[in-house]
Formats: C-alpha cells, sequence, structure tokens
C-alpha cells in the first residue's frame, strides 16, 4: 500500500511498494488492502451496532459475489493458526508499511478511529471518545475514552498520542535501509511536506530536524484526556488517515525503555540514553535518540532498527485484543495471545477474544497449505489459509462459482467466505514518450503517442473473456481507475465506461490509419514540442498495392508483464495475436512480441522517468480509502503513472487541483464531479487499458464462527486471505 503522486503530494519511492502488491494480485495472489470510507463531523460516543456479523459482506460487496459457508457447532478451539504465503517485513506500526505485516498490526494496537463491524463507510471514535473538526478542517478537538490501559499497565492518555504520532513523523518513513518509504507520508501530507522524505526528498536528520517536526504542534495536549490535532493542508480524508494502521497507539514507556536498550546494545551513540523531566520532555529526548541513529553505524541508509522490529519476546505496547507473545525470525511463526486486561471496545456488545492463541505461520508452499486445511478440517483444528485464485477450483466446486455464482468448498469442514470488494484497480499502461534503457535515448518509434494505436490496441482484446477464463472470475472487469465502493459515496461512476470495447474489425481501420497517415506531431512529458523529425511512426507503408505493403518499414512493440502474471500475459498474448493477424493481412511489417520480465526489472525500469516500456501490466492499490489516492498517481502531470509515461495533459492538472481544493473544503460533490471529468478524460484519450477491479475470498475451516469481513481492515497476500480480525471468532 503506497507510492506517489498521490492525494495532494506525493513521491515515486512510495508508489514502488504498493506496485508490488498490485503485480502480486496481477499474478493471481491477491492483496487485500484498506477500504474506509465516513464523513466527520462531530462524531457521537456510542454505538449500538454490534461488530460480530457472522459471515456477512460489506455493503460494497459486487454483486457476483455470493457467500456460501457451512459452520459446525462445538466448543471453542483455543489455536487458531493462519497458513500465509508471505512473511513479515516490519511489526512496528510506526515502520510498517506492508498488508502482511498490518493483518498481526491490527489485532495487536488499536487506531483513535476505526471501523464499525463491517460496514467500510462507518468510521467511529475507537480509542477516542468524540472528536469535533473545525469548520475549516484545520484542526481537530479530540476527547479519549478514559480508563483504558495498554497491555503493559501504562495508561493510555493525551501522552501517548503525542508520543505514537510525533515518532511516527520524525522516523519520516525510514527503516534500517532506506528512507522515505514507508507510511509515515500519509500523515505528513497534512503537515509541513517539506519535512517529509517521500514527498520533499532527502532530510537531514538531527537535532533540528526533530525540533522542526515538533514544532508542526501536530498533537496539542490540552488535558490529560484531551487533544487538539492541527493540520496544515486540510482534506475530507482525514478520518480515512487516523483509521489506518499506521496511526494505531503505542505505549510510550514500554516502546521507548526497549528502543533506547536496543539502540544502546547495537553501539549507537544516544544523546539522551537516560531520559529525565517531565512525560513530553522524555518524549522529546527519545525523538532526538531516535533521529541519532540514522545514517549512522549499523544503519547507514536509514534508521536504527527498533525492539518492535526485532524482538523475539513480542510486544506489551498495544490497548488491542491480543498481543504479540513471541516472533521466531528463523521459521517466520508469530504467536498471539489474548490480552486479559483487553477493555473491549466502544460497542455495546464488548469484544472478547475467545480464541486465546493465534499462530501466523509461513507456509510457502500451496499444496501444502491445502493438505494442512483438508486435516485441520478433519481433525477439528481451527485454520486459515491464503489460496491463490489460480487454485481457486482445488477446493472450490468449479460449477457452483460459474454457474451461481456461489462460493462452494469440494471438502467437507471447508467453508468459502466472499468474494468481496478491495480497493484496487489493475491496468496496463500506455507509453507515450519511450527511451532505450541501454542508451537513455528516446524511441524514434512512439506509437502510443497516436490516440489511434491505443484505440486499436485496446479494442484487440476481450477481457469479459479473459476474466472468466483465466481468472476464475475472481474479479470484475474495470471501466476506470476507481474501484467500486471507494469513498466519498459517489466516485465510482458506472456510467463513465471506456471508448473502447473488444473488435478486430475496428483495430484494422485504425492500424490502417495509423499506418497511411502517420502521427507527426509530438510532445514530450514536460508538453513542449519535439522538433520536427525527431520522432518517426513511419510503419508498414503509405499505400497498398493490391492490398498489402510491397515494401514495408518493418517496427516492433513489446508488451511487458511481470513473471507469473497469467491474466495479463493473456491478456497481452490476445492484442499481439489480433494485431500481428492484422499486420500480417496487410504485410505491414508490424510485430508485438510479449515479454515477460522479473517483477523486481519490471518495477525499476516501469519508474525510470521516460519509461522504456511501451506497454506493460501494473496496477494500483488504496493507501487510504480515498478517491485523490487514486486520481493523483494516474491523472495528475507527474503522477506515479503520468510521469515515467510522458503523459502531459494540461486539462488533467486543472481538475485534480479542483479535486484537491474540493476535498480540503469539505465539498464531497465537486469532488466527485472533478473526478467524473477526470475519469472520462482519461477514458477519451485512452490513458491505460484497464483490465480489472480486483475482490478476495476467505478459505477457513467450518468450526469458525463470528467472521465479518471489512475491506477497511488490512490483509496480508494470497487469494482469500484472512480473517483479518481474530476477536470476533468463536
Amino acid at each position: 500500500m503506497q507510492r506517489s503522486g498521490r492525494s495532494a503530494i506525493s513521491t515515486t519511492a512510495a508508489a514502488i511498494i504498493v506496485v508490488i502488491l498490485i503485480l502480486a494480485v496481477a499474478a493471481g495472489i491477491y492483496f487485500y488492502s484498506t477500504q474506509k470510507p465516513s464523513s466527520s463531523t462531530t462524531t457521537s460516543t456510542t454505538s449500538t451496532t454490534s461488530i460480530v456479523s457472522t459471515g456477512t459482506t460489506s455493503s460494497t460487496t459486487s454483486t457476483t459475489s455470493t457467500t456460501s459457508t457451512t459452520s459446525t457447532s462445538g466448543a471453542v478451539p483455543s489455536t487458531f493458526t493462519y497458513e500465509a504465503a508471505e512473511t513479515p517485513e516490519y511489526l512496528d506500526p510506526g515502520v510498517s508499511y506492508f498488508s502482511y505485516d498490518y493483518n498481526i498490526i491490527q489485532n495487536v494496537y488499536e487506531p483513535l478511529l476505526w471501523y464499525n463491524g463491517s460496514c467500510s463507510t462507518c468510521i467511529i471514535p475507537w480509542l477516542a471518545q468524540s472528536y469535533t473538526p473545525s469548520s475549516d478542517l484545520m484542526s481537530y478537538q479530540f476527547t479519549l475514552r478514559p480508563g483504558i490501559t495498554f497491555a503493559d499497565g501504562e495508561s493510555f492518555n493525551s501522552t501517548a498520542v503525542y508520543f505514537t504520532l510525533n515518532r511516527l513523523l520524525v522516523m519520516d518513513g525510514s527503516t534500517p535501509v532506506a528512507h522515505g518509504t514507508q507510511a509515515s507520508w500519509l500523515l505528513q501530507q497534512l503537515l509541513n511536506t517539506s519535512l517529509s522524505t517521500t514527498l520533499s526528498g532527502a532530510q537531514t536528520y538531527g537535532s533540528t530536524y526533530v525540533k522542526d517536526v515538533l514544532a508542526e504542534n501536530f498533537v496539542q495536549i490540552t488535558g490529560t484526556d484531551t487533544f487538539t490535532l492541527n493540520v496544515q493542508h486540510p482534506t475530507s480524508a482525514v478520518p480515512e488517515l487516523l483509521a489506518g494502521e499506521w496511526a494505531v497507539m503505542l505505549a510510550p514507556g514500554w516502546v521507548m525503555k526497549q528502543d533506547i536498550a536496543t539502540w544502546t546494545s547495537a553501539g549507537y551513540t544516544l544523546p539522551y540514553p537516560t531520559l529525565s523531566g517531565n512525560a513530553t520532555s522524555k518524549i522529546n529526548e527519545y525523538l532526538q535518540d531516535l533521529s541519532s541513529t540514522c545514517n549512522t553505524g549499523s544503519s547507514p541508509a536509514g534508521c536504527g532498527n527498533t525492539y518492535l522490529n526485532v524482538s523475539q519476546q513480542g510486544s506489551m505496547a498495544g490497548t488491542g485484543p491480543y498481543t504479540i507473545q513471541s516472533n521466531d525470525p528463523t521459521t517466520n511463526v508469530i504467536t498471539l495471545a489474548a490480552n486479559p486486561t483487553y477493555w473491549g471496545g466502544p460497542l455495546s456488545s464488548k469484544i472478547n477474544p475467545q480464541i486465546k492463541t493465534v499462530i501466523f505461520k509461513y507456509v510457502p508452499d500451496t499444496t501444502t497449505r491445502e493438505v494442512d486445511i483438508e486435516n485441520a478440517a478433519k481433525s477439528g483444528q481451527a485454520m486459515a489459509i491464503d489460496l491463490p485464485g489460480t487454485n481457486l477450483y482445488d477446493i472450490a466446486d468449479r460449477s457452483q462459482w460459474l454457474n451461481n455464482n456461489k462460493l462452494v468448498s469440494d471438502i467437507s469442514g471447508i467453508s468459502f467466505y466472499g468474494t468481496y470488494p478491495i480497493y484496487s484497480t489493475l491496468f496496463d499502461p500506455f507509453g507515450t514518450n519511450v527511451t532505450n534503457a541501454l542508451t537513455g535515448a528516446y524511441y524514434k518509434f512512439q506509437p502510443f503517442a497516436d490516440l489511434r494505436l491505443r484505440q486499436a490496441f485496446a479494442d484487440a482484446v476481450n477481457l469479459t473473456e479473459i476474466n472468466a477464463a483465466v481468472n476464475n472470475n475472481v474479479g470484475q472487469v474495470a471501466i476506470n481507475v476507481v474501484p467500486p465502493g471507494l469513498p466519498p459515496a459517489g466516485a465510482y461512476n458506472s456510467t463513465l465506461t471506456p471508448s473502447y470495447s473488444y473488435n478486430p474489425d475496428k483495430v484494422q481501420a485504425l492500424l490502417l490509419s495509423a499506418m497511411q497517415s502517420p502521427l507527426t506531431s509530438f510532445k514530450f512529458e514536460n508538453g513542449t514540442q519535439a522538433p520536427a523529425g525527431f520522432f518517426s511512426n513511419t510503419f508498414g507503408c503509405a499505400t497498398l498495392t493490391k492490398g498489402t505493403c510491397s515494401n514495408p518499414t518493418p517496427q516492433s512493440i513489446s508488451l511487458i508483464f511481470g513473471s507469473g502474471d497469467t491474466v495479463d500475459e493473456q491478456i497481452f498474448n490476445a492484442i499481439a495475436t489480433t494485431i500481428n493477424n492484422v499486420s500480417a493481412t496487410y504485410n505491414m511489417g508490424l510485430t508485438v512480441n510479449v515479454v515477460p520480465v522479473p517483477t523486481g526489472q519490471l518495477l525499476a525500469n516501469a519508474f525510470a522517468s521516460p519509461t522504456h516500456y511501451y506497454m506493460y501490466a501494473l496496477g494500483w492499490i488504496d493507501d487510504y480509502p480515498w478517491v485523490l489516492d487514486f486520481l493523483g498517481p494516474m491523472y495528475a502531470p507527474n503522477g506515479a503513472y503520468t510521469g515515467p509515461d510522458g503523459w502531459n495533459l494540461p486539462q488533467m492538472g486543472i481538475l485534480y487541483q479542483e479535486a484537491v481544493n474540493a476535498s480540503s473544503t469539505g465539498n464531497l460533490s465537486a469532488l466527485v464531479a472533478a473526478s467524473d471529468q477526470m475519469n472520462q478524460l482519461a477514458n477519451n484519450e485512452v490513458m491505460y487499458l484497464w483490465t480489472l477491479y480486483t475482490v478476495n475470498f476467505v478459505t477457513m475451516t467450518s468450526n469458525i464462527q463470528g467472521f465479518y469481513f471489512n475491506p477497511g481492515l488490512s490483509t496480508a497476500a494470497g487469494g482469500g486471505v484472512g480473517p483479518e480480525y481474530f476477536a470476533t471468532l468463536y
């Protein structure tokens, strides 16, 4: 989840992580990220909606998604095992930016605002009791729920909020090996963006940097249980930003003690090895210690590792229903234990985790996971597994799914939940200014600078057929960048359909037109006119002789996909077949090749600016669920994709600024209107070949009840990952 060119501001460093996730989706590993809507004015303290809703789907569930589950009665299992296709990256909430980590984190730590049951559009006060935004959305007054304690016994109060959020800002998206690659930019975009590596470039860490961050006065403590959040760049998406796993609360005393001991043993020279003064003074000294570990010692290109990242003894730093009991990095087994002092959550029906032990177990082989869950079902154990969509029919009844839209297990004791929508859109970008990877010079042939050729390639593939035949209908053919259900309400507009559709006859006419009257006017990605003759789109011949080209000018176009991405491989094969057939019919000399490359190579080259790929396969998954998080990277000038792909549509910049302004003033109808215009313009220009909106399903033994799905909760890698929240299971 992350990237650049995002809402209001962004960068490529953040973009790459999200793209990795999307590539996994396209490869049949369905990553499911966060979906969280809501609007917020003064928000009340209580709610009568129960968080326990067995087997229900969110209100935005796809119409083709029908859940079929079975359940068995019996004693509550003492242990639940989740066999995953992924391993954790960072388990410190202030460092992590990965959905597998979040699957663990959201069971251990809690945010100020969170989701009400399975309603992904209902963000309610969670650790907060209430909050009130100012009319200009520049400040938010919070009151916390009294009496909540962290697992280590510390009181949760305004000081903990001050510690947690300022720690996130000072970390600046840093890991032990890099800066600006993690989630801190999500809150930094609300503040002085010049203090963010992700948003403004490399920072100089040290005492001055820490003081500058604290001077932003983001968290202004006004009482033991009251504080004000002060922002510099207002947005209507503040609730969505605060409900994310990066903004969960940490126990200050526990974390500071453990971190200082960790950094001291690692050999860092800390300015404050012993903290002194009142609570905020100790926190400010700790933040100076944190910054002093950056770009030195064992982390010359990052900041010192934190205790929560490296500890094998777990974490007592959360307020959530579970604690991390142990973390074995050699086996990648993480054990959670029910928190005996958990406060129960804010709803009238208190949450009491009945399954006392949850084990995350890395099992890389799909067949092994399938055998394990079948054996678990036979022996009465409780288990969920990652099941890639490509392996759906290893367990699911093919006929029931394809004919009745029902996921029904062929194996006794195993149930399916889903499918569920996620905020993700897969697409294949067209590069309009392409360079040679070796020399850095522009290719002379720039086919996708020509709308006719973009249209022809998009018309050359039947996406509905490929979704059914290759993707097992575990997805929905996309029509624009905004996935269904993305907040705010109305952002997804089903009437904004592409100008293309599968039509080989139209492909033929477009190719003939582009060949016989090639494009002669080109622009660079900065919008300036290219000199005459700098580019040449000549291919084939200007005049047919007896229906063909007698002496064609040859040209070739490579379509690039990440190895293992079977869906895009078939999409590109279909395009290549259609285009090559037309070319052969008229002896055009135009050849389309389909080329697999390792995922890392695809990412590295796709985000060179400008890219050397004519057309390639990627996608987008939300950092946080708000329409600007899709419009910025996809459409805004110099966004995550528009920059490397050479796009420059001045009107998009105007519309994007209108969207940002509308969000900053709470004018959601204007935000939706600007989004519609941007999507319409993109579709008219065929900026992208939209491929799929991804969905998710969960594979779990049938002896578990109490499962509910909320797309606002992060889930780890793998088709059917989950369950994402364990405290309601029994």
